[in-house]
């Protein structure tokens, strides 16, 4: 059965896991304290880039850079991760590169020396704007170096994301509308606000499951992302997806990726990719990851052939984060199956809790259906 065709030119997504300090609420594959061990890593990645997922190629215009802190890098060597990248895909120019980073590694001439790289946007890890808090989940830098951080990294002319979490430990969600405006007031082109998980293996998980920590019921979560959405659209940063703000023109191309069913490889410790119409995940083990690309082994866990209902489920559940929702006769058109009859129930039942309306062949969520998104997605996956 044929696949279809892509949307979109593909992306690439390149992990860097060395972090300075691993944060309580993290559950991303990364490591603190082993930076000696970045060079035989940054060779690994030229292999890995170089050599697999042929699945992946074509034409490329977007690359992310995430972790992990991927600032740690230095300049030079964030230039030769970008020069295997453009060895390798066909890079188009004007092409959105991202660099994730924390503010305590955003100096002036880091952010400089990025940005002659190659980098055109930063994505800024402020979490909080509560000291005590970023103590309390182990971050390395406090509410004034975020700010200084991000007015550096504006000065540069790239784009800039602020990255916030609400509910974190300690954190005062009464005065959450505070802590975004003033974010927003720092002139950032898009922020991303995150409601807190705790379903994951992290420190935090089990400290909140043994009594030793608390954090923030659903319902002041569910005001925090209320008040975070009006505070925002107030500043000029409108939502387009469930916890992605953007001014005008300043949308995350490499992130609408993710939410459109377009292709990206992806590589490095344990980074996930989509393309062929197959998904893919790399081992999430530092050591495993060398050895496999020093032995000249695709370093990859698990791969999931193409399956057309499955995918069609995903992509159903990815769009519907977006603002715009999907159309669902274009993906009915894609799949050669029809998710207005093959999810029939659900819509219906969605619809009657309020959470999807209706228009035509488009479908997408209310305000509640975006905080109750859950609900319907499990109907797709």
């Amino acid at each position: 059965m044929a696949l279809p065709a892509p949307l979109a030119p593909a992306g690439v997504y390149v992990h860097v896991p060395f972090c300075a300090i691993r944060c309580g609420y993290c559950d991303f594959p990364t490591v603190a304290g082993q930076d000696a061990r970045l060079p035989a890593y940054l060779e690994a990645l030229e292999r890995e880039i170089a050599t697999f997922q042929r699945e992946a190629d074509g034409p490329v215009d977007t690359i992310y850079l995430g972790g992990g802190t991927p600032s740690r890098l230095t300049p030079a060597q964030v230039s030769r991760v970008l020069a295997a990248v453009r060895a390798r895909f066909d890079v188009a120019s004007g092409a959105e590169v991202t660099l994730v980073g924390n503010p305590e590694s955003l100096g002036e001439a880091a952010l400089d020396g990025f940005a002659e790289a190659g980098i055109t946007r930063f994505s800024v890890g402020v979490r909080s704007l509560d000291d005590a808090v970023l103590r309390r989940v182990g971050r390395a830098h406090d509410a004034a170096e975020a700010e200084t951080a991000v007015g550096r990294a504006l000065a540069t002319g790239c784009q800039v994301n602020a990255d916030l979490i609400a509910g974190l430990p300690g954190e005062d969600l009464d005065r959450w509308a505070e802590t975004v405006a003033r974010v927003a007031a720092w002139g950032t082109d898009h922020l991303s606000v995150y409601l807190l998980e705790t379903d994951k293996d992290t420190p935090l998980s089990r400290a909140l499951a043994s009594g030793r920590a608390e954090v923030a019921d659903d319902d002041r979560q569910a005001e925090a992302y209320r008040a975070t959405v009006e505070t925002l659209e107030r500043a000029g940063l409108a939502l387009y997806e469930i916890s992605n703000f953007a001014r005008a023109g300043r949308h995350a191309r490499h992130n609408l990726k993710y939410w459109t069913d377009a292709p990206y490889a992806a590589f490095g410790v344990g980074a996930h990719g989509y393309a062929g119409g197959m998904r893919r995940a790399n081992t999430r083990d530092l050591t495993g990851y060398l050895t496999a690309l020093q032995e000249g082994r695709d370093p990859v866990q698990w791969t999931e052939p193409f399956d057309r209902e499955r995918r069609l489920g995903e992509a159903l559940m990815l769009g519907m984060r977006l603002s715009v929702g999907v159309d669902l006769e274009a993906l009915r058109a894609r799949y050669g199956l029809d998710p207005r009859v093959l999810y029939a129930d659900a819509w219906e039942r969605a619809q009657e809790a309020g959470l999807v309306v209706r228009e035509g062949a488009r479908a997408r969520l209310t305000p509640e259906g975006r905080l109750r998104s859950n609900e319907l997605f499990v109907a797709f996956v």
